[in-house]
């Protein structure tokens, strides 16, 4: 097994909308949406789609060539197939996609406006554990909810014990909340760690850009990813600090969910193929962009091919 991913999973129900007023509130550079409480709002588009980081980065990898699997808990329900059934027809492994009997799969709601998305989260608590699975070369930890505590730490166990396993860490919504001293252990057995620029803020502060890697790295993981947006990307392996633009090919943007994931999914297959580390860069660059020019979680990444002929145009 190349990679296993591990964390939440869900459906993302998404819904296009067009009548909001935008608004600046005082104290806040942010621009906000503002609806009337208690009213009804027309929808532009809506659909389903299978989602959660995990899932994402899981099916981006698996287009990239690596050999996956996932590792989660969901519902016994039909949007718990649904996960099953559409990670079975990319070939992803699903042995480890645990149905919990009487339990709902989460369902996340996402509105989309002038093509920035906010996402209501919704994460049920799980029994997560330490499984009988296959040892990967990486093994990737992401959001999952309340009370991943305990399961973290059976995972640090896990890794003292096979410490030749690849650990990137992306901490989602409740890992965050949680705060640093959370997820402090974690971080010091993690060799990649890939976080926005926001996150990486919370956890060491706003400062120059050299000193949050630093910063970052001296909590334990080996190389620091930090994306922020169209400002695009930067890595530091401890001795360079790389940094790579936005990418763009001139296409509409029409959606920003998956954009973080799609790069997650870019930048480890790069790295599992031996790319140096601006290359590896550019692929996640690459893979975001495309995931943003397209209406669904999952639908706009690039395969192994795609990518190595877009990435010999422009590096």
């Amino acid at each position: 097994m190349d990679i296993l991913t591990i964390g939440d999973s869900c459906i993302d129900v998404t819904m296009h909308v067009s009548n909001a007023d935008e608004v600046n509130m005082s104290g806040s550079d942010k621009q906000q949406i503002c609806f009337l409480h208690g009213s009804k709002i027309p929808v532009d588009r809506f659909y389903s789609a299978v989602g959660g980081n995990n899932v994402n980065v899981a099916t981006g990898c698996n287009r990239m060539g690596l050999k996956t699997a996932v590792y989660t808990e969901i519902g016994d329900d039909a949007n718990g197939n649904l996960i099953v059934d559409e990670l079975n027809k990319l070939g992803i492994n699903t042995e480890f996609c645990i149905k919990n009997k009487g339990e709902v799969t989460n369902v996340n709601s996402i509105v989309v406006h002038n093509y920035e998305r906010t996402i209501f989260s919704y994460h049920a608590p799980r029994n997560y554990k330490v499984r009988d699975w296959e040892k990967p070369t990486f093994l990737y930890y992401t959001s999952i909810g309340e009370g991943f505590e305990k399961f973290q730490m059976e995972l640090i166990d896990y890794i003292e014990k096979n410490r030749d396993i690849g650990i990137i860490f992306n901490p989602g919504t409740q890992q965050m909340k949680a705060g640093y001293n959370s997820i402090k252990e974690f971080l010091e057995v993690t060799n990649i760690l890939i976080l926005n620029l926001d996150e990486a803020v919370r956890l060491v502060g706003e400062k120059p850009l050299p000193k949050m890697h630093i910063d970052l790295q001296k909590l334990g993981p080996k190389l620091t990813v930090i994306t922020d947006g169209k400002n695009g990307a930067s890595g530091f392996d401890g001795e360079n600090l790389v940094k790579v633009s936005a990418y763009t090919d001139g296409r509409e943007v029409k959606d920003k969910t998956g954009a973080g994931d799609a790069f997650s999914s870019g930048f480890i297959s790069a790295i599992f193929h031996k790319k140096p580390l601006k290359e590896a860069l550019g692929w996640g660059s690459i893979n975001s962009f495309g995931e943003i020019t397209k209406e669904s979680a999952g639908t706009g990444i690039f395969n192994k091919k795609e990518m190595e002929k877009i990435t010999n145009e422009i590096m």
